[in-house]
């Protein structure tokens, strides 16, 4: 089975979990340019690359290089941007919920770890506020991806707002060059709060499908980025295996949670390593 029909595949029974919602005039990229190409979920979008490579295994994405919002993602070059500035070391905190976070009752106590798997906004806001715009923006630059200072608010830095935009391939291949350099100062906490999101976090809808254990996840929801205005759209990056990394997966769900892409990308990690 090839793996663009895994793909296909994967996207259908999706489709049939999800249930039919409105699509928006956003589509499949290989499904618009191939009117024969297996109907899939409208309403989903992705890119897949390969680590090794860096190179496209799969786009299904109407505009490529049309620049997103992408919510909570931003969080670990955050957190890097603030740790280059304070000996790379990461309070803890308590995140007390109601006007803090998304959550009303709050993450409790949080490292830096449990802040990425729970994609806790409170503790991120922390960061922000004792982080520059220069040294955020000069940190998104290492990992290939450009910002203005003019627009690094303590907000955007949170992943709030529509203010910070980026190309969704830029991101898929920051993510894989943050695993890549997870031996660097301040990186490994990051990595394993992606690690515990695939397990337990908000990128835990990973595991729903057949996949096999492994899996580093980063979950957000961002404002609403097509003509068929929605609430948000859900955004999920997953790196798998996190041990040796062969796929770097970037999903977006029009009108969904991050939490309800990473279900979708579970699945289409799945089918494309042959896992029933």
């Amino acid at each position: 089975m090839t793996m663009q029909f895994r793909l296909a595949a994967a996207l259908v029974a999706w489709t049939a979990v999800a249930g039919q919602r409105s699509a928006g005039t956003t589509v499949l990229a290989a499904e618009a340019n191939n009117p024969a190409a297996p109907t899939g979920d409208a309403t989903l979008s992705h890119v897949l690359i390969e680590a090794a490579t860096g190179g496209v295994v799969e786009a299904r994405w109407n505009d490529l290089d049309r620049p997103v919002a992408v919510g909570s993602l931003i969080k670990p070059f955050t957190a890097l941007a603030y740790a280059g500035a304070h000996q790379f070391l990461y309070p803890s905190f308590t995140c007390r919920g109601v006007e803090e976070c998304w959550l009303p009752r709050g993450h409790g106590s949080l490292d830096l770890a449990a802040a990425i798997a729970a994609s806790c906004n409170a503790y991120f806001d922390r960061l922000a506020r004792e982080t520059t715009p220069d040294a955020f923006v000069a940190t998104l630059q290492r990992f290939g991806l450009r910002a203005d200072a003019r627009t690094a608010t303590a907000a955007a830095m949170v992943g709030l707002g529509g203010s910070l935009t980026f190309v969704p391939m830029s991101v898929a291949r920051a993510y894989l060059e943050l695993i890549a350099r997870a031996h660097d100062p301040g990186v490994a906490p990051i990595v394993q709060g992606m690690i515990a999101s695939a397990q337990y976090g908000t990128g835990r809808g990973v595991g729903m499908s057949a996949l096999p254990p492994g899996a580093s996840a980063k979950t957000g929801t961002a404002p609403c980025s097509h003509a068929s205005k929605a609430v948000g759209d859900g955004y999920a990056v997953v790196v798998y295996p996190v041990e040796r990394p062969r796929l770097v997966l970037l999903v977006q769900a029009h009108g969904r949670t991050g939490a309800e892409a990473a279900i979708a990308a579970g699945r289409i990690l799945a089918a494309v390593s042959g896992v029933h």
